[in-house]
């Protein structure tokens, strides 16, 4: 019975946890294929939001940056909050917000905006198209952005209806063409559907999809809607209050709740980006300035419409700005190992496969050293002549390290699906390794992963697949490519890890083989 039961569990671990990588493994289809481009993309509310014609135009943006007076900024500009009504009304404090991203050098811009004619319940829209026609030029969409957005879940949708008719997010985009010239790049997002389950999904998306520095995150929205001054100014003060506090939950409630204490258009887009911003460690809140349309262009008193610049900053030397340069370090389960220690686990290995390959039976093993009896995970590989010849093991303890060392041994030679058994004539050409792992920690920012120490478990619903942190830098991969395949031995596509439903944990491991000691 007990060969029968490791018979069962070696076929088992092997099937979803065997994380030695063979070569030559073929790649899959992306998890969904971006629609055809629709090429340019042109401009909806020229000569209604703002001037159609470009120099006017750019006179104006120019000088709405003039005069806007934005104090220094220490750190990094992770996002920032714009106004998107017509530029004589908003343009005055939009000029607050696309001047301190002047200051950054910036050229890479995520546009999410709300969708003020089109619903979509369960739904966020990227625009699928090449460039964006502005009276001041064409603007570069990055499709590969797009696409890994698109791959996110049918949740993501390129119905161009979101856009058709669509201002809040058109009209940022020639204060971006001013500050950025030719350079720029964009990505545009609408969001029909402000619910906490689409601005949490959209949050953990955008970090996934746009981990590197160089992006900013542009939430669109207005503040208050035709309240008298007084009203409107106190509503503002208490829904930038909630913004300047990062209360996601609140804001959300109060501007959903029919006292409507907050007020925002765009929702939901403030809202992810708030949430994407506490993920990646922000903390300061900067409100530029907040005036509203009798402030800028002495409208109605009685009927007013806020607006507010208000940027999110990653401090330097803050957690998430530290954890590239220096992540975590992650010890073992029980801790270190000793010299001695290791040596005895990988003679309890050899001892192991030995005995079970020449009498398919578990060798009885007993140890004295308390720290070879506390609960464990490891892996074994064994190779032959420098090539894989088997690998398997456990991610979390069931058992003593040292009872886990020989179990997981016995597998590997005789339950590694990928491999024959291992015969008798084959035990004097084996090489033995051992990976003690550290318990796992999920990975916001991929970032943080660093090849040669790090290890990779993917999981998605039935689907799970690990390969330890050695195996990249046998095959030689980068980071991305280390991803890619970590997806494929979880059998989804190599892009999986594009995907906001796919769980991406770390680990680190104590690795150790025979030749250490020769």
């Amino acid at each position: 019975m007990q060969v029968k039961k490791f018979l069962f569990l070696g076929l088992l671990l092997a099937l979803i946890f065997s994380a030695c990588k063979k070569k030559q493994e073929s790649e899959t289809a992306p998890l969904r294929k971006l629609p055809e481009s629709a090429g340019v993309f042109t401009a909806v509310v020229a000569g209604q939001f703002y001037p159609a014609d470009a120099g006017s135009l750019r006179e104006m943006v120019q000088s709405f940056l003039a005069q806007a007076q934005v104090p220094e900024i220490s750190g990094r500009i992770f996002a920032v909050l714009s106004p998107h009504a017509g530029y004589i009304y908003s343009g005055p404090v939009a000029g607050y917000a696309y001047k301190a991203i002047q200051a950054t050098g910036k050229k890479k811009f995520v546009i999410i905006a709300p969708s003020h004619h089109y619903p979509g319940p369960g739904k966020v829209a990227v625009l699928n198209a090449d460039y964006y026609q502005t009276p001041l030029g064409k603007v570069r969409i990055n499709r590969e952005k797009v696409q890994k957005l698109f791959e996110q879940g049918d949740w993501v949708t390129t119905d161009f209806n979101y856009f058709s008719s669509e201002h809040s997010a058109e009209v940022q985009i020639p204060f971006l063409q001013i500050i950025a010239g030719e350079q720029l790049e964009i990505v545009v997002i609408v969001m029909p559907d402000p619910s906490r389950e689409m601005t949490e999904k959209l949050a953990k998306a955008l970090l996934k999809v746009f981990p590197e520095p160089d992006w900013i995150f542009i939430a669109s929205s207005d503040l208050s809607h035709y309240h008298p001054d007084s009203i409107a100014k106190s509503i503002d003060r208490n829904t930038l209050n909630l913004i300047e506090q990062l209360a996601s939950d609140q804001l959300y409630q109060e501007g959903i709740g029919p006292s409507r204490t907050a007020e925002l258009c765009g929702l939901g887009p403030v809202i992810a980006v708030m949430d994407a911003f506490k993920s990646a460690g922000g903390a300061k809140v900067k409100i530029l300035d907040a005036r509203n349309s009798y402030d800028t262009a002495k409208m109605d008193p009685e009927r007013v419409v806020g607006y507010a610049a208000v940027a999110f900053v990653i401090e330097e030397g803050s957690a998430r700005e530290q954890s590239s340069a220096e992540p975590e370090e992650l010890k073992p389960y029980g801790g270190d190992l000793s010299l001695e220690q290791k040596k005895e686990l990988l003679r309890i290995a050899r001892l192991a496969v030995e005995t079970y390959v020449k009498t398919n039976k578990i060798p009885e093993v007993e140890v004295k050293d308390e720290r070879l009896k506390q609960p464990g995970a490891a892996f074994v590989t064994l190779k032959k002549f420098g090539e894989l010849r088997g690998c398997i093991g456990h991610i979390v303890p069931q058992e003593p390290l040292y009872l886990c060392v020989r179990d997981v041994a016995c597998s590997a030679a005789k339950h590694d699906y990928r491999f024959p058994p291992i015969k008798p004539e084959e035990l004097k050409d084996l090489e033995y390794e051992i990976s003690v792992l550290s318990p796992m920690t999920p990975v916001k920012d991929i970032n943080i992963i660093k090849v040669g120490r790090d290890g990779l478990l993917m999981k998605m619903g039935p689907y799970q697949g690990l390969l330890l942190p050695q195996v990249p830098v046998e095959q030689g991969w980068d980071r991305d490519t280390f991803l890619n395949h970590t997806c494929m031995k979880a059998g989804m596509s190599p892009d999986c890890w594009h995907n906001s439903d796919v769980q991406i944990l770390r680990f680190q491991g104590l690795v150790f083989n025979e030749k250490d000691f020769k």
